[in-house]
Parts: C-alpha cells; sequence; structure tokens
C-alpha cells in the first residue's frame, strides 16, 4: 500500500529531515510511526500527501508513483487518504453533519449520497445522535471522532492520524485508539504518527522508529516502547 524507497529530504542550506528511509506497509496494516520532535515525522505525512517532494528516492501509494505527481494529480491523491491532525481543524459555524458533508459538497457528490455517507460514519465513530451539534457543544474527544468521520468520508485506502490524541485525556485517548483499531479492522491501512508511548503498548502493533531522519528501529511492539 506505501513504499518509501531510499526516500530522502533535504531542506538548504543543511538539513535533512530524511536520509535515505525504505520501508514497506502491505495493504491493511496497522502501523505506528514513532520518534522525537524532529525525527522525521511530520515530513513522512508531507512526502505522502504531496504537500512536499521528495529530494532523492521514491514512492509509491497504492501501486501509484507519487515521486513526481503533478499538481493536477493532488486531488485525486488525497482522497485516497483520509488525515486525522491533533488540532481538529472543524468549522465552528457548522454543525458536525455540515462539517463532515462539506468535504463531499465541495466535489458536488448528490444530497442523497452526501446524507447516506454522513449517517454512516457517524455510526462508524459513534455519533450518530449528535448530527445536530456544533463543535463548541462537543467535548475533545467528541471533536476528535468528528474529525475521524470527516477523513473518512470518501472511504479512503489509508487513514494517517498524526498525533490524533495530543490534545486528549488518557481515558479519551483509549477510546481513539480503540476507534482506530475498529477502522483497521474493516481493512483501511492505518498509518499512525505519534510520540506517545501508551498508545504503542496498547497497540502491540509494528512499530518503525525515527531518529534524525533515520529509521533506527522496524518491529512489532510486544507491549513496551520499542526504540
Amino acid at each position: 500500500m506505501i513504499k518509501f524507497v531510499n526516500v530522502t529530504k533535504f531542506y538548504p542550506p543543511q538539513t535533512y529531515a530524511l536520509k535515505k528511509v525504505s520501508f514497506h506497509i502491505k495493504p491493511q496494516e496497522f502501523v505506528s510511526i514513532i520518534g522525537q520532535s524532529g525525527a522525521g515525522k511530520s515530513t513522512i505525512i508531507k512526502l505522502l500527501t504531496a504537500e512536499e517532494k521528495v529530494t532523492k528516492g521514491k514512492i509509491v501509494v497504492g501501486g501509484w508513483d507519487i515521486t513526481n505527481v503533478k499538481s493536477k494529480e493532488i486531488p485525486t491523491l488525497r482522497r485516497q487518504m483520509g488525515v486525522v491532525f491533533q488540532d481538529f481543524k472543524l468549522l465552528e459555524k457548522k454543525t458536525v453533519f455540515e462539517n463532515i458533508s462539506f468535504a463531499l459538497e465541495v466535489i458536488n457528490v448528490s444530497r442523497k449520497k452526501i446524507e447516506s455517507t454522513v449517517e454512516q460514519v457517524l455510526k462508524i465513530v459513534g455519533l450518530k445522535e449528535k448530527a445536530d451539534y456544533f463543535p463548541l457543544q462537543l467535548s475533545a474527544g467528541e471533536a476528535q471522532r468528528v474529525v475521524v468521520a470527516r477523513a473518512l468520508v470518501y472511504r479512503p485506502k489509508i487513514l494517517i492520524a498524526d498525533e490524533p490524541t495530543g490534545n486528549l485525556d488518557p481515558i479519551t485517548t483509549r477510546d481513539i485508539v480503540e476507534l482506530l483499531v475498529k477502522i483497521n479492522d474493516y481493512g483501511t491501512t492505518v498509518l499512525l504518527v505519534t510520540h506517545n508511548r501508551e498508545i504503542v503498548n496498547f497497540f502491540k502493533k509494528r512499530v518503525i522508529t525515527l531518529d534524525q531522519g533515520n529509521i533506527i528501529g522496524d518491529q512489532f511492539s510486544r507491549g513496551r516502547y520499542v526504540i
């Protein structure tokens, strides 16, 4: 599903965000990418979503070589991925339903299809009864569930979660973690980017560890932090 082949990202005059990074994530796999600030985690997301381009190397997503993806092709690429950020990015003057449906309205999906899709994703995240709520009426955990629901509307092959629990308390964090596992069980490839040790320990899944732009570990967690 995702292949990085000797990927290097260089920012002049002398910063290497990634140095010959290679890994392969299979369809329906759940992988955590961990590392301290500056390790290169955010750079991987930016390259996957074509916000940035590689300096050297190759990136393949779903069999599509996106290394030199054209600008007009980027929207198509991004609809194959759902991205969940820690800062929610919800529109405060729109309801939960409207925040989610907006992503479909901009690509001219029919009203009937929008209603059925939004209802379905709200059911997945457990917020069907709060479709008419506004973001300020939600808890932080509920707001993050809305973000997850919005990321699912295109039925993406890949869900990228970028520090999704950074602003949440431990109990709510566990709820979001369990939701990501549930989505993965449905067949979606999940890429979790985090520095939270407890999350990694909970998943007991494959963990790729970055340090200063290098992969220093790639193994399965057995209930302990992998470094």
